[in-house]
């Protein structure tokens, strides 16, 4: 019986572009951490694999799917925020940076342009698996990317992408949404939250939750956006918005 040698066993197994880790390349070759590390080396001498991070590994002959790599980084984990809202078919602009959100730090780091970055707060409830290519990755479930996107709307490209990537979320279930407006037990969230679903396309069932996130905003007026200077009051709200973003809205006198 003619056994190959782990470097061209692994050579063979990845097509060009599949992420492996360490971990992974270990548990299919049936060797051990060391033995499997040098022939990922060895592969890297030849230009077969190129190594993206610490333990983390990319065949060569195309760009690897940075989903199924970001899913390599750590565990566990949940693509977050704009990342999420691309998964869930909402990405209005193509995304540079991926974001990951894990109670185990890493460090940021750049491969093939895209730059990957640990987001918090990371909470092990309200993730899903999606299919990415031949496999499932972990993302924040829609409710959840859309109350964590308008709490940090900087990690979604700012407000106004965010309002464009509205209207393309599936079907919101408006119980989650409460839930997760108050897990984070935020009164200008519940304001926030509430503008962005009154003025964007969503249907009936989901804007029925408007007048229970109107009953819990703040007490005093709050800027739609952290550092926003002027604006009108969208008196429901106790909001004060932009001027250009208030085509739907109801301005106060």
């Amino acid at each position: 019986m003619i056994t190959k040698p782990p470097a061209t066993a692994l050579r063979e197994a990845l097509q060009p572009g599949d992420p492996i880790s360490l971990g992974e390349a270990a548990k299919l070759l049936g060797t051990d951490v060391a033995t499997t590390s040098a022939a990922l080396t060895h592969l890297a001498s030849r230009g077969d694999v190129t190594k993206v991070r610490n333990a983390l590994w990319a065949r060569s002959g195309a760009p690897a799917d940075p989903y199924r790599l970001g899913a390599r980084v750590v565990s566990p984990y949940a693509f977050s925020y704009g990342t999420a809202l691309a998964l869930h078919g909402a990405a209005t602009t193509e995304r540079s940076e991926f974001l990951i959100t894990s109670p185990h730090r890493f460090d940021s780091f750049q491969h093939e342009e895209i730059k990957y970055r640990l987001a918090r707060p990371w909470t092990e409830e309200g993730r899903k698996k999606v299919s990415v290519g031949p496999e499932f990755v972990w993302v924040t479930t829609a409710e959840r990317t859309l109350v964590d996107c308008t709490r940090i709307p900087s990690n979604a490209g700012g407000v106004v992408e965010l309002l464009r990537a509205v209207p393309a979320l599936p079907t919101l279930d408006p119980h989650e949404l409460l839930r997760w407006v108050d897990h984070y037990a935020e009164a200008n969230l519940a304001a926030r939250l509430g503008f962005l679903l009154e003025t964007t396309e969503r249907r009936e069932e989901e804007t029925a939750v408007l007048p229970q996130l109107e009953r819990h905003k703040p007490t005093t007026r709050i800027y739609l956006e952290r550092g926003q200077r002027g604006g009108k009051l969208v008196s429901r709200w106790n909001l004060i918005v932009p001027s250009y973003l208030l085509s739907r809205a109801t301005q106060a006198p």
